[in-house]
């Protein structure tokens, strides 16, 4: 009990102990005592229920931060994940972009090289057979090596958009787990209500449900689970699906008299579907 209600409770007994001392009429207040100590103690049970429901909200609330606090974490691993995903990306896009330079600087000399040869085996048209045709060997194999030379350029320069576009995406990635994070902190520094753990809507939510709170979907679906429960066991749920029949069966009947008596103002249309006795017409005059 409660300390006022100890109070309370302790006082009436030395009134008892004060009226019989005195000669004071003890059974009057024997009496009081038996009337409000049955009062007193449903008013402990009420505080009580009330704390329970106290202890019950403070136990989702802490689950529920539990949660909160879970889902910051994760994301902060994912936040994390990203960003260097983001750093490795942007490291190969420098490589790549190197690579593509050097890839370029190759294709360069080897133009060059292609250039000179051809010049060489054109001014050479004077010299002896089998120095012009080293020229020319020389200017085909440069045509093929600058033709070498620019498809890994080109394959160079392929390879970096390639990862440009993923450093881009991953960028991307990492802004809106950025911004996820921020949601995440703002919500675990100002969490919103608690919803109704299943538990708590077991131990107080019909309680809850008949003082008119709100409960949230869980919640209502335990309860309703409850209120299922209650109606089997007290006979409800069979008064129902009695009723519903009486109410399909007289459906029925009313459907079978409509298709099967006059219309309505007819002065042969019995007065209702079960009435055995006809309207009888009123006599002329």
């Amino acid at each position: 009990m409660s300390a006022e209600t100890t109070q309370v409770t302790a006082l009436l007994d030395q009134l008892t102990v004060l009226a019989g001392q005195h000669g004071g009429d003890a059974q009057a207040v024997a009496q009081l005592n038996d009337q409000l100590t049955p009062t007193l103690l449903r008013a402990e049970a009420v505080r009580l229920q009330l704390k329970i429901a106290e202890l019950l909200d403070e136990a989702d609330c802490l689950e529920f931060r539990a949660k909160l606090r879970e889902a910051e974490h994760e994301l902060d691993g994912l936040y994390e994940v990203a960003l260097h995903e983001e750093n490795r990306l942007t490291k190969a896009v420098k490589a790549a972009i190197q690579a593509e330079r050097d890839a370029e600087d190759g294709a360069r000399e080897a133009a060059e090289n292609h250039r000179l040869a051809v010049e060489a085996e054109r001014v050479g048209h004077k010299l002896s057979a089998t120095e012009q045709t080293d020229l020319l060997i020389r200017a085909r194999a440069a045509a093929d090596v600058a033709a070498r030379f620019q498809a890994s350029v080109e394959g160079a320069r392929a390879h970096r958009e390639s990862v440009e576009k993923t450093l881009a995406a991953a960028r991307d990635d990492v802004r809106q787990r950025e911004a996820a994070n921020e949601v995440a902190h703002t919500v675990m520094t100002n969490p919103p209500k608690a919803p109704t753990s299943a538990a708590t809507a077991l131990l107080d939510g019909f309680r809850r449900l008949t003082w008119g709170q709100q409960l949230d979907k869980e919640a209502t679906a335990v309860v309703t689970g409850l209120v299922q429960d209650a109606a089997k066991l007290t006979g409800v749920t069979r008064w129902t699906e009695v009723a519903a029949i009486e109410q399909h069966d007289k459906a029925r009947a009313n459907a079978a008299f409509e298709r099967n008596m006059p219309a309505k103002g007819h002065p042969l249309r019995p007065s209702h579907p079960t009435s055995p006795v006809f309207a009888v017409r009123p006599a002329n005059g």
